[in-house]
């Protein structure tokens, strides 16, 4: 079950490596990289819902910014499968370093830990896309909101 859910923490990586990257739609912000992705651990809470805390490695040679409001849905076939969320990121300026991301994922209703089991055992991405939504705001203030919509995960994972 573990395996399973493993999968899910990894999708969900993939989710906040693509919008921490959408940092680079705005001006100045294109060299910012992220370097690595892992899941340093996570714990089930209850049988809906997990809780991880994610390593992310930035390399940022800009200014400091702030992701906040990450949220997202992840599906399966078109259909609700988990919905999820992080923490804010603060991420320094000019600097390469690992930042702990705490998150979480609930599987939608409908959807049972069997199903979400079942479906994850085929080890691709194959069906899953996601919707996501993080601000990104600088120390000035200014800032944006980056949204995505239907993010073909399998896709993005082979782009990496």
């Amino acid at each position: 079950m573990r395996k399973h859910w493993s999968k899910l923490l990894l999708t969900l990586l993939a989710v906040v490596s693509l919008t921490l990257s959408g940092c680079a739609s705005l001006k100045k912000v294109k060299d910012i990289k992220i370097t690595s992705v892992g899941v340093e651990s996570y714990s089930f809470s209850g049988l809906r819902s997990i809780n991880a805390l994610l390593a992310i490695g930035i390399d940022n040679p800009t200014f400091a910014f702030k992701v906040t409001q990450l949220n997202g849905i992840l599906k399966y076939k078109g259909e609700d499968f988990a919905f999820y969320s992080a923490d804010t990121l603060n991420v320094d300026r000019q600097c390469v370093k690992v930042y702990d991301l705490p998150c979480a994922a609930t599987l939608s209703e409908g959807v049972n830990l069997m199903q979400a089991i079942q479906i994850m055992r085929n080890g691709t991405l194959e069906g899953f896309t996601t919707d996501v939504e993080a601000k990104v705001k600088l120390k000035s203030g200014a800032g944006t909101t980056l949204k995505y919509k239907d993010i073909d995960l399998q896709e993005m994972t082979e782009r990496r």
